[in-house]
């Protein structure tokens, strides 16, 4: 091929792709043949960068999306799953969260364990501070499921910081909203299965030793939190009752206690009907429990049509409702259920959810600049681990990432000559499947209850330990570059806000709130030392004319 043909085919794929070669989303690769065309993308790509500027505004909002473990090779796999649900090749597509202007590393160890759990990250995370593995909202010191080594122990989160200076603060969820992400923003709490008082769990020796569970922190949280939306109703009403949705189904307290009608403060809904009927911007907090537990997987609420809404449905009221009070907000979007489906060794579940959570992600964008407040708010997006999830086995380009390897020389193992599956995992339920023609043969590996083959035996299957990563774009984005510690993304997410310890750091205006007596204790406001220096010298004055 010339240079002039190789030129014009770029030109041509230019025009009718209608946008730049950073961003991808190609449906073949004949294109991908030239040198030129590479030089071109590498070109492009320098350009791109070089226009990345520093944003040192003061973040106005901040949103965190978190992707339950959302590890690296499920970013990947789930990069290629979305582009070819769009009809493309899939490995050069680019997600939203990808686009964002800056990417680091998050090493996720709990204090006392390698791989962590999902509690202790949410509360590296979200309050700041690395934990013991199963605690919540705690430092340290606090020993798992034992109340009594929790007192004293208590930290607040990033939504107390945002909430102290009267910013508005919500949390979505997919999962029970008692689970371990939600619950280290609001709840302090030793063991994260104590979500509601079921007997099982959580029970009278822990109210005895002084704790509550955490659905009941979280109707008492004070003040309210703006908007929270999730599942786990049954840890809300008592086990004597039968689910509002599904009456064969029974509560879960064994307390006796309705939790909503005793002490919420706010508005209780349950379905998207009424979610849509709710005045945007209202004063009122919202309480919507969705589901009996956790939320359906996206796939099964497409497919049975439940009241029930999606991530995204979600999150766009959440947005709608906050800015039309045009004061600023902390929201935690979490896209529950990837981790559910790697758990389940179901990886169409699990790359389906990290669809919806990336959709969510784009949504989120587009409204923002409707609304105007885009460049006023800081967008974190990471994960608080990973999973023993791989894929690989030489399938050849564009091959259907949740089915068999089909290599460019064979595409069978070259020790039993039978199909090679792209997906597999480390450990899970299903150790050992069948390596026979039959069975390989019979797998519909688009199914949602297909499981994929993993290679050690575990009912479950396991977090991974590996690092995982965050995306930031908006005001002070580039703090959120190279390797970090988990725990500092809770203070930088601060220092763009001017929240939290940051509310004084230098380029913050003056708060109008009273910060929390820990601001007051950790401040290096000159302010407070000059009031501190002026009672002292009255001080002096008034026992020297005493004296006389």
């Amino acid at each position: 091929m010339s240079f002039f043909s190789e030129h014009l085919l770029l030109i041509v794929y230019f025009i009718l792709s209608n946008h730049n070669f950073v961003n991808g989303g190609r449906t073949e690769w004949t294109i991908e043949k030239t040198a030129s065309f590479w030089k071109e993308h590498g070109r492009l790509s320098i350009e791109e960068a070089l226009k990345r500027r520093e944003n040192t505004k003061i973040a106005k909002n901040v949103i965190l999306f978190l992707g339950d473990g959302m590890g690296m090779s499920t970013v990947t796999a789930g990069r290629i799953r979305k582009g070819q649900l769009r009809g493309e090749l899939g490995e050069d597509f680019i997600t939203e969260m990808e686009q964002f202007a800056h990417l680091g590393l998050a090493k996720t160890y709990n204090i006392d364990h390698q791989t962590p759990d999902s509690a202790a990250t949410a509360t590296a995370y979200l309050c700041g501070i690395k934990a013991q593995l199963g605690t919540l909202g705690l430092d340290g010191r606090a020993k798992r499921a034992n109340c009594s080594s929790s007192h004293g122990t208590h930290i607040t989160s990033i939504l107390n910081w945002a909430q102290q200076l009267g910013n508005k603060v919500g949390i979505v969820t997919t999962a029970r909203i008692t689970h371990a992400t939600p619950a280290a923003a609001y709840a302090h709490a030793p063991e994260r299965n104590w979500e509601g008082y079921d007997t099982q769990f959580f029970g009278d020796n822990e109210v005895r030793q002084g704790c509550l569970d955490i659905a009941h922190q979280l109707v008492l949280h004070s003040p309210p939190i703006d908007i929270v939306f999730g599942g786990g109703r049954r840890f809300f009403f008592p086990s004597t009752t039968r689910d509002v949705e599904n009456s064969t189904l029974f509560n879960s307290r064994a307390d006796n206690k309705s939790l909503i009608d005793e002490y919420w403060r706010g508005r209780f809904i349950w379905n998207k009907t009424e979610m849509n009927k709710i005045d945007l911007g209202s004063s009122t907090p919202i309480l919507g429990l969705f589901d009996r537990d956790h939320l359906q997987y996206e796939s099964d609420r497409i497919e049975k049509g439940k009241d029930e809404p999606s991530l995204s449905e979600m999150t766009t009221f959440a947005i709608e409702h906050f800015s039309k009070t045009n004061q600023g907000f902390f929201l935690l979007i979490e896209g529950g259920k990837i981790d559910h489906g790697h758990h389940e060794t179901r990886p169409r579940y699990a790359l389906d959810e990290f669809v919806e959570f990336d959709t969510t992600i784009g949504k989120a964008i587009q409204l923002l600049k409707e609304k105007g407040i885009f460049n006023d708010t800081l967008l974190v997006v990471t994960a608080d681990h990973s999973h023993v999830f791989t894929f690989g086995a030489y399938s050849s380009r564009g091959s259907n990432i949740l089915g068999l390897s089909s290599l460019e020389r064979y595409n069978v193992s070259d020790i039993d000559k039978l199909p090679i599956n792209i997906i597999a995992y480390g450990n899970g339920p299903n150790f050992q499947a069948p390596r026979n023609a039959t069975y390989l043969y019979s797998l519909d590996t688009n199914s949602t209850r297909y499981l994929a083959p993993t290679a050690l035996p575990m009912k479950s299957e396991t977090h991974g330990g590996e690092d995982v990563p965050v995306y930031a774009h908006g005001p002070w984005s580039h703090l959120f570059i190279g390797t970090m510690e988990q725990s500092t993304i809770a203070h930088k997410m601060a220092y763009a806000a001017c929240w939290g310890d940051y509310i004084n750091r230098d380029g913050c205006p003056s708060k109008t709130a009273t910060p929390s007596i820990s601001n007051v204790i950790c401040s290096k406001s000159s302010f407070i030392l000059t009031e501190i220096l002026i009672l002292f010298f009255y001080y002096i004055y008034f026992c020297a004319h005493v004296i006389k």
